[in-house]
């Protein structure tokens, strides 16, 4: 409610007493939507306005510290110029400060829609606020309204109040209707009950209170509050003390707690599928094993057309059926075998790293989740934000399609424009791109920031995945070309998606939609 007209009518009244006779010494900005204004003399006066669409908020602080970076100044052309005035208008929530040379820096408070407008005359000189388009069309000569409040206008519009007081907002509302101004047909106490609120609005005090856990201001005094007031500049500087740090540390603190959770939620939920994938390699039959099998058993004869043969285990002395390849002779498949156990192998030590150290990352999230939780400093809780912006891994929540595949994370480009985005932009030197070769298709990117020896089978999968987000997915088989990012180009002025290859290889897999 700060920005009530009966509030701003007492609050503009109280800084013409400040700022009459005083120099505009400094006005800047140096956060989005917050506008700061100093006023020179013995003890410089200070106006901070706040006009984001969540918390639009005037203070007057008696410091304010200016950064040495990202700060702008602003309406320099008013920069020494005196006050030599304020103007409330009539029924209107807004007021302006009148300067020398015919400049007029106008307070256009409308809530969610509040902006800064500096006139020369009648003339829009610039605006604080470019987006609000509506601010574009704005004249002072038009701001005053001019309304018939008297009683015989109550009477004859039937106290239809939005025609005469169209400046009663929802709190003074309720206060009429906690008075029974709704309820009653009788002219006489309907205007004896106007009377008494248009006394107290007139010499109010102020309240601070909160609504839902956000501070607000009152100008009637509810059944809980933290304080009251009798001074305007006071009551908005307490306001505002309770906005930026009680509430905006349990927003701050709730907005922190939201973000960790759901990252320990996603590093549970890896760990727990990685474990299961690397339990159930470790509990399969070792290929290194039905590789010695094979090799034990090269005197049996085989149908050439097999695709599984019963042979003597000597691990277990009993017989197994093991899966072989047709047209293949045993010892070929063995030679199979002995690759794919190596491959197996260097899938549980990548799979065993990956587990170690999303471990390593959960144990820092929740001792994070406790800090954050314990915290009683929003200095504190700031630095944890920004740090997080700092040290987040560009590629750790990207715009693209996420895949896990054998403990190495894959990304998919979604269209032409977030392919260039995910090759040119997130994708490292090592990484392994793969797509559908000669049809367009998403690009693909296996990230390898170890930059080791990416396994064929992982390499298949993978670009099964490519297959299937290409042209080519209806396709029986499709080939798909993979290189290092550090082998790929975008030449200059080429359409979004496009790139040239320095150095290719092939493989031809059938595509397929895999689930990490």
């Amino acid at each position: 409610m700060q920005f009530n007209y009966y509030f701003l009518r007492q609050l503009s009244g109280h800084l013409e007493h400040r700022l009459v006779n005083r120099r505009i010494q400094a006005i800047f900005s140096q956060n989005k939507d917050e506008l700061i204004m100093i006023f020179e003399g013995d003890d410089p006066f200070l106006i901070k306005a706040n006009l984001d669409n969540e918390s639009s908020l005037l203070s007057f602080p008696e410091s304010f510290a200016r950064a040495r970076k990202n700060s702008i100044d602003l309406f320099s052309q008013i920069h020494d110029l005196k006050v030599l005035n304020i103007k409330q208008f009539k029924n209107e929530r807004s007021f302006s400060i009148r300067l020398e040379n015919d400049f007029e820096l106008l307070f256009k408070l409308h809530g969610r829609h509040a902006n800064v407008i500096l006139f020369r005359e009648d003339t829009i000189d610039s605006l604080f606020k470019k987006s609000i388009e509506i601010d574009q069309s704005v004249k002072l000569s038009e701001l005053d309204r001019e309304i018939d409040q008297s009683d015989q206008r109550l009477i004859e519009s039937e106290f239809e109040l939005i025609k005469v007081y169209p400046t009663f907002d929802k709190h003074i509302k309720n206060h009429l209707k906690a008075e029974g101004f709704y309820d009653s047909n009788d002219h006489e106490l309907k205007l004896k009950i106007l009377h008494a609120l248009l006394h107290q609005l007139n010499n109010p005090l102020y309240y601070i209170t909160e609504v839902d856990g956000i501070p607000k201001l009152l100008l009637f005094q509810p059944k809980n509050y933290l304080q009251s007031f009798d001074d305007p500049i006071a009551a908005s500087n307490f306001l505002a003390r309770q906005f930026f740090t009680n509430h905006g540390l349990s927003k701050l603190k709730s907005k922190l707690l939201a973000q960790t959770k759901k990252e320990i939620k996603k590093s549970e939920s890896y760990l727990n599928q990685t474990k299961a994938k690397l339990s159930e390699i470790k509990k399969r039959r070792g290929y290194d094993e039905l590789a010695n099998i094979l090799m034990a058993n090269l005197h049996v004869q085989v149908n050439p057309q097999a695709k599984e043969i019963e042979l003597f285990d000597f691990y277990s002395s009993q017989q197994i059926k093991v899966k072989i390849k047709p047209n293949q002779s045993l010892q070929k498949n063995a030679e199979s075998m002995y690759r794919k156990a190596k491959n197996q192998a260097k899938e549980v030590e990548i799979l065993s790293q990956n587990i170690s150290a999303k471990e390593k990352t959960l144990r820092e999230l929740l001792k994070k989740q406790e800090v954050i939780s314990s915290s009683k400093d929003i200095k504190s809780l700031k630095s944890l934000e920004s740090s997080k912006k700092e040290g987040k891994n560009q590629l750790e929540s990207p715009p693209f399609i996420e895949h896990h595949i054998n403990g190495f994370q894959v990304f998919v480009g979604r269209n032409a424009k977030n392919n260039d985005l995910l090759t040119q932009k997130y994708a490292r030197k090592d990484d392994l791109w793969l797509h559908a070769k000669d049809v367009s298709g998403s690009h693909v990117i296996i990230r390898n920031p170890k930059g080791i020896s990416i396994p064929i089978f992982t390499i298949e999968k993978v670009a099964q995945i490519a297959a299937w987000h290409s042209k080519r997915k209806a396709d029986t088989l499709c080939p798909v070309i993979y290189t290092p990012k550090k082998y790929v180009r975008k030449p200059k002025g080429s359409l979004p998606g496009q790139v040239l290859l320095s150095k290719e290889q092939v493989i031809l897999v059938k595509p397929e939609r895999i689930s990490s």
